[in-house]
């Protein structure tokens, strides 16, 4: 038997104009920031590394390089954990682009100590580091994230599982409602807890009920 699945409301996800709102902010921080000031480039990994792959806080901080692109050469995050929870999550191009952006520029000089330039890192080395060059903990990262979302005047709302509902939410909506993919991508154990998302995506029901009964491809 299935138990009832958790109830999701309109305020823990963000719609899509409030998804632009906030990473028009964030790009406006990095932009506005010297050369010297990596904090606002690592808040735009943060938070599109959870807004645009739906992982939970604790599988953020356990990404190694060897779990990205930089090691696997597609574009996904390879989450480890319990069985249940392992699973390949497939990122978006421009995330991507931001993780890589991030190892190649920005990684290398939050490192300590440093590496010698040219020299190899360790795949098994934690993907995300701290200005102090340390690994995320689960709690520092949460209290980072909440700070960013507040700054950008989300206050009220801010936590890690916004940013993950957020990911459902647009990834139901943005697949024509694909359930399999989306269960699949947040590691759900059941189709019923994905399916909280359908409530909040308004199909057109004339046009899909006349797909039905299309004769050609």
């Amino acid at each position: 038997m299935v138990a009832e699945p958790w109830k999701l409301t309109r305020e823990m996800f963000l719609s899509t104009e409030e998804v632009g709102r906030l990473l028009a902010w964030l790009q406006r921080q990095a932009a506005g920031a010297t050369s010297d000031d990596l904090g606002p480039r690592v808040d735009q990994v943060l938070i599109e590394g959870l807004l645009y792959s739906g992982l939970r806080n604790s599988e953020l901080c356990r990404l190694t390089l060897a779990d990205t692109s930089v090691g696997l050469g597609q574009p996904v995050f390879r989450v480890s954990g319990t069985p249940r929870e392992d699973r390949t999550v497939w990122l978006p191009q421009p995330l991507d682009r931001r993780v890589r952006d991030y190892v190649d520029q920005i990684r290398p000089r939050l490192e300590r100590p440093r590496r010698a330039a040219g020299s190899p890192v360790a795949p098994d080395a934690p993907l995300l580091l701290n200005e102090r060059g340390r690994p995320y903990e689960r709690t520092a990262l949460y209290r980072r994230v909440v700070r960013i979302l507040s700054a950008a005047g989300l206050a009220d709302r801010a936590s890690v599982q916004l940013l993950r509902h957020t990911y459902g939410y647009l990834a139901y909506l943005r697949t024509g409602g694909n359930l399999l993919f989306v269960q699949r991508q947040l590691g759900h154990a059941h189709p019923m807890v994905t399916a909280v998302y359908a409530e909040f995506v308004d199909w057109p029901g004339p046009e899909l009920a006349d797909r039905v009964a299309q004769t050609t491809p």
